[in-house]
């Protein structure tokens, strides 16, 4: 067989198929289209709104006061039935407490818990310093900045 034939072999059947769409009478279907129906979009509800400044109770609510910068977080009893106007005064700040000499050491016969910090540059911790043992040195204090 020759090439040629082998060739024309393989593509006549390609080709009369792809022909055989064309010589074939067409049929167009008449059909009218159905009214498209569209529903009214159904309203998701928003979820509630939870506000972070107060917390509400039966008999009242606790309101939150402050911006937390120059005025410091504080939270205000306010019963049911009262109307705030303006916003209460912040509590006083607390005084802090200075330990004594006398408390800053436990001495047990193991070693010692001895507390370093004085509560206002550096905070309160306690160090366990094992009998016989040299105290560490206290840590430098925080820097700023």
């Amino acid at each position: 067989m020759s090439a040629g034939f082998t060739r024309m072999i393989l593509i006549a059947p390609l080709l009369a198929a792809a022909l055989g769409g064309c010589v074939v009478g067409r049929e167009v279907e008449k059909t009218t289209p159905s009214p498209v129906v569209m529903a009214p979009a159904t309203p998701v509800p928003a979820p509630p709104v939870v506000s972070t400044d107060r917390v509400v109770h039966p008999d009242g609510r606790w309101q939150l006061y402050g911006d937390g910068r120059g005025i410091p977080y504080y939270w205000v009893w306010i019963p049911n039935g009262s109307t705030v106007t303006a916003s209460p005064t912040p509590p006083s700040r607390p005084e802090v407490a200075v330990v004594p000499q006398a408390d800053r050491a436990y001495t047990f016969p193991e070693g010692r818990w001895q507390l370093y910090g004085d509560g206002r540059t550096s905070p309160y911790f306690w160090v366990w310093i094992p009998r016989g043992s040299a105290p560490p040195l206290p840590p430098l204090p925080p820097q700023t900045g």
